[in-house]
């Protein structure tokens, strides 16, 4: 029984693989032939608009299907890294400038300490990095505040970015991780996303031998913490 389901799980984990793989070409095609299409409307036009609203959603299948398809690669233990040493300190500083570009209206604060480097794929760990502030930006309050902070302990460092909120709901802090899955009830389209990115973000940093948590944290606040080692390593 366990050899059975060991083999519907590696493969539903290739179909999923391979499904995304498979999605990159056309969506590429699409993506060109609408562009191709709007530079040729007048612009403003009606048809230019409608164009516009298209485009959009073919990137966000392309982002969905690139994300599936690095979490079917770390579900089967094929996610490759590319290890560097990886600047994280000015990593974390670009962070705070792309906070306070991407949110004015948002009180961004950072507490970075000078000289953390970690052996990292960068361009990955970079997409944790962005995948958690755009959380912080988009599920923040009106006039709301965004933290950045490190901390080291033990030959690691603790990266924790908080942001003002009403909070989540002690019934989803466990399946704030899983695949699909949003807190927010409304499930509006007003928030983008479709629910995979902590779940990537989680997986991505696992495969660095770290982790990422959903912190304890004060009221009005959300606060997500991702654990690395400092060492540089090969994995």
């Amino acid at each position: 029984m366990l050899e059975r389901l060991e083999r519907s799980f590696l493969q539903a984990s290739r179909f999923s693989a391979d499904a995304a793989h498979e999605l990159k070409t056309p969506l590429a095609i699409l993506q060109g032939q609408i562009e191709q299409a709007m530079a040729q409307c007048e612009a403003g036009s009606p048809v230019q608009a409608r164009l516009t609203g298209i485009l959009d959603e073919v990137q966000r299948l392309g982002t969905i299907s690139r994300k599936l398809l690095l979490l079917s690669l770390a579900d089967a233990g094929r996610l490759r890294l590319h290890i560097i040493p990886f600047d994280l300190s000015q990593a974390l500083e670009d962070l705070v400038e792309d906070a306070q570009m991407l949110a004015p209206e948002l009180e961004v604060s950072g507490s970075i300490a000078p000289g953390l480097t970690v052996g990292a794929d960068a361009a990955l760990l970079r997409q944790v990095l962005h995948n958690l502030l755009g959380n912080a930006i988009k599920y923040n309050l009106p006039n709301g505040w965004i933290r950045i902070t490190t901390a080291r302990q033990n030959g690691r460092v603790e990266i924790s970015i908080a942001n003002a909120s009403t909070g989540i709901p002690a019934a989803d802090h466990e399946r704030i991780f899983e695949r699909f899955y949003r807190a927010d009830p409304s499930h509006n389209r007003q928030v983008e996303g479709v629910g995979l990115g902590l779940s990537l973000s989680r997986e991505i940093t696992r495969a660095h031998g770290g982790d990422l948590t959903l912190a304890k944290s004060a009221d009005g606040e959300v606060r997500f913490v991702v654990n690395l080692a400092t060492h540089i390593t090969t994995l």
